[in-house]
């Protein structure tokens, strides 16, 4: 059978497969709907979860013998309830120190785990169409000028680090808006984000090179979820890297 692409095969996989015997077990995984496709998609707004890492995660709690709870919450409210256990789990947030503190991660060796990772991308810079900035990995040319990302996502205190003069936004719609009247000289995001958000201002942005930062992204849990569940959020995690990439994480068994 000739699949369409990777969200259809592990489509396919989840009606074929018959669940890990397992006790029978729900999670809330609270997930914010910033458009990042393939991963997270928002083409039709009341359709609920939408993208390759939802399909991802029903697979692997399907083989658990789980279920999933969605529910969809601002970025800086998923962070929040899932530190305090109101939801169990936050789908597609990179790890930072921060984050490492107050939430688990998978881990192997006391180590970030990344083949337990759901994806890996890039963080790019977007310019107007012509506009005299430049990034060559190490310096943003002019070298103050202000700089957009949004709000809460992690990108921002990297940023930081670096003394760039940065300004939080809503979103790419916002942010590219205020790069195009001038009053931002480049905006930030991921780079799967980036491309499908200005592909709606065709002509009037370009992307820099090289990447700004590569991240890996996960399925963080709430500390108190995983003392209470720990081999079921090791086994869901160990799920996630086999689909993901299935020769890989046989070889790193």
């Amino acid at each position: 059978m000739v699949l369409p692409s990777r969200l259809g095969r592990i489509g396919w996989l989840l009606l074929m497969s018959a669940p890990l015997p397992a006790q029978e077990c729900w999670l809330t995984i609270a997930y914010n709907d910033e458009p990042i496709p393939p991963y997270i998609k928002r083409d039709v707004p009341s359709a609920g979860p939408q993208g390759e890492s939802f399909a991802l995660v029903d697979l692997a709690a399907h083989r658990l013998g789980c279920q999933i709870h969605w529910q969809r919450l601002p970025t800086l409210r998923v962070l929040h309830d899932v530190t305090l256990g109101e939801v169990d789990a936050a789908l597609f947030y990179s790890w930072t120190p921060e984050r490492g503190q107050t939430l688990r991660y998978p881990q192997r060796d006391g180590k970030l785990d990344p083949a337990r990772r759901l994806a890996r991308l890039n963080y790019v810079l977007y310019r107007k169409q012509g506009a005299a900035v430049s990034w060559n990995g190490e310096q943003l040319q002019p070298r103050h000028c202000r700089v957009g990302y949004n709000a809460g996502w992690s990108i921002g205190s990297y940023l930081a680090e670096r003394q760039l003069n940065l300004h939080p936004g809503d979103g790419p719609e916002q942010l590219l808006r205020l790069v195009q009247k001038g009053r931002l000289c480049a905006y930030t995001t991921l780079e799967e984000a980036g491309d499908a958000a200005i592909a709606s201002w065709p002509g009037q942005f370009e992307k820099l090179t090289p990447p700004l930062l590569t991240k890996d992204y996960y399925l963080p849990f709430n500390p108190a979820y995983y003392r209470r569940h720990a081999e079921r959020v090791e086994a869901l995690w160990q799920q996630i890297a086999e689909l993901r990439e299935p020769a890989s994480a046989t070889e790193s068994n």
